[in-house]
């Protein structure tokens, strides 16, 4: 994390464990107005040089070449099995590509990465020290703007400002410590956002099903399964790239049997990731993606099969065999 923004933050009337880097704000959320969140569990890596375009075009699930400088997508590393390395957020910028993903996964993705390089002119840059990501709920009373319009596309002036998929109005900022500053400052000081903690992010993408694998789930599933494809993340159409055969085949034969849903669950401790799912009669049907406790409840993503599934018969494979409700729109 750049040093100006942590420094920032503390002075904020924020705690900050050093070892973790676990953001937590001090006051209460009130959930009427609009907020504004440290993005601490995604970073930035930059992709540079004549030759990153069809790079990455060789690399990734989306179709790179359909980016513009307003126009961002989702998309995916994976493996030669087409299980997913790391997911993304990736946007044109002046000088290359900027991809928002994983900040534990960035190291492992850029050394897999520079294996794939050869002489071709592409420079990969860690740049978590030099991008801060604020997360931003906008609220109806809150008069926040100029905003992006649309989802996934992306205002550059006077903050470089992306439209999250959503259904409440979800931004996120990528900028310099300096920006970043003048941005929460200005929200919170003269538009009335309440400072918020990460732990209220990743709830927000919970709830948006939007997926972000880590560690432990990583090379764990294929895109369609992370429903990386109703996210416009996956193209059918662009050619190869590592791993292409299986996620196309697995879209033409119609095989997609596993997919993302949103659950919930009055559990004592937040499972963790890739903690199995069991049906009524103890047989695991899936695994939870990603956690996170909401004051008495805790919603999850978690990778089930694609059919009709009896809701009120789910339970974690815990100790406690705690109950989870599948949360349908």
């Amino acid at each position: 994390m750049n040093q100006a923004w942590k420094s920032f933050l503390i002075e904020q009337q924020t705690r900050i464990n050093t070892e973790t880097a676990n953001i937590e704000k001090i006051d209460d959320l009130d959930k009427q107005t609009g907020q504004v969140c440290p993005v601490i569990d995604l970073a930035v890596l930059k992709v540079t040089g004549t030759d990153a375009g069809r790079f990455l075009q060789g690399q990734v699930t989306c179709n790179i070449d359909e980016l513009t400088e307003q126009k961002c997508s989702f998309g995916a590393f994976c493996n030669v099995k087409g299980r997913v390395i790391a997911n993304f957020l990736v946007f044109k910028s002046n000088d290359g590509f900027l991809l928002i993903l994983p900040s534990e996964l960035l190291d492992s993705i850029i050394e897999k990465l520079r294996k794939y390089i050869l002489r071709a002119d592409v420079q990969l840059i860690d740049s978590r020290d030099e991008y801060c990501l604020v997360g931003i709920n906008k609220s109806s009373s809150n008069s926040f703007s100029p905003v992006p319009e649309h989802e996934l596309h992306m205002l550059a002036e006077p903050f470089r400002l992306i439209k999250l998929p959503s259904s409440k109005s979800r931004y996120i900022a990528v900028e310099s410590a300096e920006q970043a500053i003048e941005l929460w400052s200005s929200l919170t000081q003269e538009q009335g956002y309440h400072a918020s903690n990460p732990e209220q992010w990743r709830l927000f993408d919970i709830e948006d099903r939007i997926p972000w694998v880590d560690k432990e789930t990583s090379e764990e599933f294929i895109p369609q399964m992370l429903n990386l494809d109703q996210l416009g993340g996956i193209s059918f159409n662009k050619g190869c790239y590592t791993g292409q055969e299986i996620v196309a085949r697995t879209h033409y034969l119609g095989k997609t049997k596993r997919m993302l849903f949103l659950a919930e669950s009055a559990a004592a401790e937040v499972p963790p990731p890739k903690t199995a799912i069991l049906d009524d009669s103890g047989q695991t049907i899936g695994k939870i993606l990603r956690a996170q406790k909401e004051r008495n409840t805790i919603k999850l993503l978690a990778v089930l099969p694609n059919c009709e599934l009896d809701s009120e018969n789910l339970m974690l494979d815990t100790t406690t065999k705690d109950k989870i409700r599948l949360i349908t729109l």
